[in-house]
């Protein structure tokens, strides 16, 4: 009789055992698949800073490392998947030659690596040069192609005085793009101050810089 209490014991004793044993497990994978998702999160959230990395501002460009992009043979610095590459992809596969005005006009090239002085229309930070040299480079390489070229800035402040602003930096690139020989190419430069600004006027200084640029785009 005792060695059949002493059997019976044991035998419940193994149960238990082996019930903590899975309830266990199964807490410990739960908790590994709670740690992969929200490290999946965290990567997430540097792609989407990736992302907002590619807008306009020096702060931005600094952080995104340059490649070298190939016009037809000629090696020139810029951000891959940035203005430069884009346009050039885009003008090697020839598409500009049958493209229409009406298929054009939404389709704009951020300058990622242009950039004002706060409040000015003539004094651009150090490097911006740089990318107006490369757009020069390929207008030239393709004679036949025309841009057009547009300022933006945010919703704050006079609108007067936005319009202007913006209408002056286009006008100071269009200036230097022309002393760079490629002049004849530029259709024109307009600026549209907030008509087009997406943030709030409340929101941050961060938030509100993607909607404060210069971009180009092609035409006819």
């Amino acid at each position: 009789m005792r060695k059949l209490i002493i059997c019976l014991a044991v035998a419940s004793l193994a149960v238990s055992c082996k019930k903590i044993q899975a309830g266990g497990n199964k807490g410990t994978l739960k908790l590994e698949e709670g740690v992969e998702r929200y490290s999946d999160d965290v990567r997430s959230s540097g792609h989407g800073h990736g992302s907002a990395s590619e807008g306009h501002g020096s702060e931005h460009a600094e952080k995104k490392p340059q490649v070298s992009i190939d016009l037809n043979g000629t090696a020139l610095k810029g951000f891959a998947n940035g203005m430069e590459d884009s346009m050039i992809k885009y003008l090697k596969s020839g598409s500009y030659a049958t493209a229409t005005e009406e298929g054009l006009k939404d389709v704009w090239y951020n300058f990622d690596n242009v950039n004002f002085k706060t409040g000015s229309a003539n004094q651009l930070e150090a490097g911006s040069h740089e990318q107006l040299d490369n757009l020069a480079k390929i207008l030239k390489a393709y004679p036949d192609v025309k841009i057009k070229i547009g300022g933006y800035t945010d919703k704050t402040g006079d609108e007067a005085k936005n319009v202007k602003l913006s209408l002056d930096r286009a006008n100071f690139i269009k200036a230097e793009l022309t002393k760079a020989g490629a002049g004849g190419q530029i259709v024109s430069a307009e600026g549209y101050g907030s008509k087009f600004a997406t943030v709030d006027a409340k929101a941050s200084d961060a938030e509100r810089a993607s909607d404060r640029k210069m971009a180009v785009r092609f035409t006819k």
